[in-house]
């Protein structure tokens, strides 16, 4: 089963005196579309297996007990189904298709699916607004796209607002550690930051808020002043490439892949910056998101790309930049020290300029 997208829903609470087996929990689930075998109830604070059960005809219970309630994830024994739980020592229910999961009981689970709702209907604007966009781009209408665009602003707003004012009310829970922690990796550090510290302390010691506390101190290694991370990719050749065997006065990791149209477009304009200060020092390393390599090749060729390159078939060096969306580029100087992060554009080229012209007056 691939991963799950879980809406939210409306349900009741559990009372506090509702509790299951005799104090501890309950998880009763039917499901559809997914294969006979085992289940497993994976503890987030610990990593350890809370219960176990067999999936019989789309059906499955387990029961345990928890001492402190906090994020849960079941799973099945190939890893490929995962469903997360607020767990605590409550009755729940679950139900599943290979499109959707719906959880209820306990209070923290009712208070994630408010947080639930808020994106779904966040995504409900924005499916509409994409439909009205295609319209608007058929149509080659400039005002109606503009105005599109400032609806999906002004909503987007409005769900990080909602959203905010629920962390700050419930900055003591795991569900709010857990809310926040779902974003880290696709919001910037600033955002991340803000979000982080609507947490208490409590809050902050879960999984999920030790998790977001690493995410930042990477995100902070990434900012430019910092040195940047060292890694090894494949060549075309085969062979391997390490960041710090490049030599050059200012070094440029362009992250890309033959299938990005905008990274494409963006090619022939880094060609042409490339070109021109090559002999002055600028080095260039490709870093390509691809899967097939020779797509990649294909394209490198098409598009004439005469620098470096290298493939991350894993996304190890992805991970570590945390590179959120491509095209996207990390400009360095000789001693791989980060200069500026994301430039593309005149923008870039003006900078590599500066870079350069600064090494030549020295």
């Amino acid at each position: 089963m691939k991963k799950l997208i879980y809406a939210a829903m409306v349900l009741l609470a559990f009372p506090l005196w509702g509790m299951a087996q005799e104090g501890g929990f309950k998880i009763t689930a039917e499901t559809s579309g997914m294969p006979d075998g085992k289940i497993y109830l994976i503890y987030s604070r610990s990593g350890d297996t809370l219960a176990a059960a067999d999936m019989v005809g789309g059906k499955f219970v387990m029961a345990g007990k928890v001492d402190v309630p906090d994020v849960a994830y079941i799973v099945t024994v190939d890893g490929q189904g995962q469903i997360p739980v607020m767990l605590e020592n409550a009755d729940f229910t679950v139900t599943a298709n290979s499109q959707t999961v719906y959880v209820e009981g306990g209070p923290m689970q009712a208070l994630s699916n408010e947080f639930d709702a808020i994106n779904a209907s966040l995504l409900q604007e924005r499916a509409k607004l994409e439909r009205q966009m295609n319209e608007a781009y058929n149509e080659q209408n400039q005002m109606k796209m503009q105005a599109i665009d400032q609806q999906y602003a002004a909503a987007l707003k409005q769900a990080q607002e909602q959203e905010a004012n629920l962390l700050k009310a419930n900055s003591g829970t795991f569900v709010a550690a857990y809310i926040v922690s779902q974003t880290m990796h696709q919001i910037d550090l600033e955002l991340l930051r803000t979000r982080y510290n609507f947490l208490n302390d409590e809050a902050k010691s879960t999984a999920c808020g030790l998790a977001v506390a690493q995410q930042i101190e990477l995100l902070e290694a990434l900012t430019p002043g910092h040195v940047a991370p060292d890694f090894t990719g494949e060549t075309q050749a085969g062979s391997a490439l390490m960041l710090s065997e490049v030599k050059g006065k200012v070094k440029l990791i362009d992250f890309w892949a033959s299938w990005c149209q905008p990274c494409r477009q963006e090619n022939p304009n880094v060609l042409k910056m490339y070109l021109k200060y090559k002999p002055k020092g600028l080095e260039i390393i490709g870093v390509s998101l691809d899967t097939d390599k020779k797509a990649w090749e294909r394209a490198i060729a098409e598009d004439g790309l005469a620098w470096r390159h290298v493939i991350d078939l894993n996304q190890q060096i992805v991970r570590t930049y945390a590179v959120k969306s491509i095209p996207y580029t990390v400009l360095l100087d000789e001693d791989n020290k980060i200069i500026a992060v994301g430039l593309r554009g005149m923008q870039l080229q003006k900078k590599v300029a500066e870079l350069l012209d600064k090494k030549k007056k020295r």
